[in-house]
């Protein structure tokens, strides 16, 4: 009797000839890189399945995580003669399992044998029922499972769902805007599902917290790309943030931003030879999503624009974000709001587009062109080296700054620093427009997190600003 890991591979294995041959090549290279997580494991394949052998409860986590793969299970394996035989070993691993519960036995079969698969089902059912069980087909309490392959017998209980789709690398390279919300990482998650390389396009408009927290979901996104090494591309668009401000109507923000973004993105992948962008939009969710605003952004942009969410609503992007494990960041990830107008316009004519592209054509040349690539491997050792400015942070306010308050409303009537104003996140560029650019800012919430996030996202649009450390207790 002998452990090991059932990997069931998906919809590929229709497929014939060569074609089948690199899918099942690359699912192999990515299910090896997977085992690197578990010491490393031992692979065998046949037609329609791979068998891993290491430690079992890790590879069953592991290889459920890649791309291709229908599901796994952590099964025993033996020759055997006859039926009797495993029938008998059934009885061995399951008796305790099934005594007095309702039970059901699923048996598959390939190859030529003296019996059926109802004629293995029978015999182990016959001796669970011995030990006082009771079958049930419809509605049973536990579940058994014997794969008959050959002279060989697999028994589990347990099927573990993989992602499906098709072996990472085997439908070329698409380029993911990735922000660190929920959506954007769900899009790219779905383009890796259907068989491509994912590179990442990150463009940071906050600080070195926000960007920490955005590169903390990209992470967990690539923990599911086995089998590549994928680029992470930082560009700094505090220039287009600039641009677009002093340069475009604010009603146009929305569509100038997108626009500014795929522009961008256009220009990134060309270095990195990917044949697409893909995005997280969702038909409508935003006045930035409707079909006008879209064909707006995109309009003689150059590349190809997957949205693998348009048809998607809220909840069922939200369902997938927390199956792929970067919702949990995501939902706490604050929205920029520097580029975002309180009165968008959801379309735009062929003139303003030009006028938008004008106003920001050096921003978006100059973001393009200066970007930080991080390879997959590097991410956790880069997001440790981040830091925000060492002066960004003071005791006290200097002499005559405007000293803002970025907690909730109830926190601010309880206590506030005497003079301070309280402004929500998304109200803060208001505030500034409002009380003046040349003004000196400081900032203050419950933990330092956001206001240094804010100071130093306000500095990157040419604002003195600082974030207050507050000491404990106050």
């Amino acid at each position: 009797m002998d452990e090991v890991v059932v990997v069931r591979p998906g919809e590929f294995t229709i497929k014939r000839g060569a074609t089948r041959a690199e899918m099942e090549k690359l699912l192999l290279k990515a299910a090896r890189e997977a085992a690197e997580e578990c010491g490393g494991a031992k692979f065998e394949k046949e037609p329609g399945r791979i068998y891993a052998r290491g430690d079992t409860q890790c590879l069953k986590k592991a290889l459920a995580r890649v791309f291709g793969v229908k599901s796994v299970s952590p099964a025993y394996v033996m020759k055997f003669e006859g039926v009797a035989d495993i029938a008998r070993e059934a009885a061995r691993l399951w008796v305790g399992l099934a005594a007095g519960r309702r039970f059901a036995v699923r048996v598959h079969r390939v190859g030529n044998h003296p019996f059926t698969s109802r004629d293995v089902a029978a015999a182990v059912g016959s001796a669970l029922v011995a030990a006082g069980a009771r079958v049930d087909l419809e509605n049973p309490e536990v579940e058994f499972f014997v794969e008959v392959r050959g002279d060989r017998a697999y028994f589990y209980t347990e099927v573990v769902e993989g992602p499906g789709g098709l072996p990472l690398g085997s439908e070329g390279k698409v380029l993911a805007l990735v922000s660190g919300g929920i959506d954007s990482p769900v899009a790219a998650w779905l383009l890796m599902r259907r068989g491509a390389h994912v590179d990442v396009l990150h463009c940071n408009l906050g600080g070195t917290v926000a960007l920490r927290h955005t590169l903390e979901v990209i992470k967990r996104l690539l923990a599911w790309s086995y089998g590549y090494n994928a680029r992470v591309i930082i560009g700094d668009c505090s220039p287009v943030a600039k641009a677009l401000r002093s340069g475009v109507r604010e009603e146009l923000w929305n569509i100038a931003f997108k626009r500014a973004l795929y522009r961008i993105g256009a220009e990134v992948a060309k270095t990195v030879r990917a044949a697409a962008l893909v995005t997280g939009e969702s038909l409508g969710q935003v006045s930035s999503q409707t079909l006008q605003a879209l064909a707006a952004a995109e309009m003689g942009v150059g590349i190809p624009i997957l949205r693998p969410l348009i048809g998607m609503d809220k909840d069922e992007i939200t369902k997938l974000a927390q199956r792929i494990g970067t919702y949990e960041i995501s939902a706490k990830t604050p929205e920029y709001c520097a580029v975002f107008s309180r009165r968008p316009k959801k379309w735009a004519t062929r003139e303003e587009i030009e006028e938008i592209d004008f106003a920001l054509h050096d921003a978006v040349a100059e973001v393009a062109s200066n970007v930080k690539v991080v390879r997959k491997w590097q991410l956790a050792e880069f997001i440790k080296t981040l830091s925000p400015p060492e002066d960004i942070e003071v005791e006290t306010p200097p002499e005559g700054a405007v000293v803002v308050d970025l907690r909730d409303e109830e926190s601010y009537r309880k206590w506030h620093l005497p003079g301070a104003v309280r402004a929500d996140f998304d109200e803060v560029l208001s505030l500034v427009d409002k009380l003046g650019r040349d003004k000196t800012y400081v900032f203050y919430c419950y933990s330092g997190g956001l206001s240094l996030d804010v100071a130093e996202s306000l500095r990157k649009l040419g604002i003195k600003a600082y974030s207050l450390r507050l000491r404990r207790g106050t």
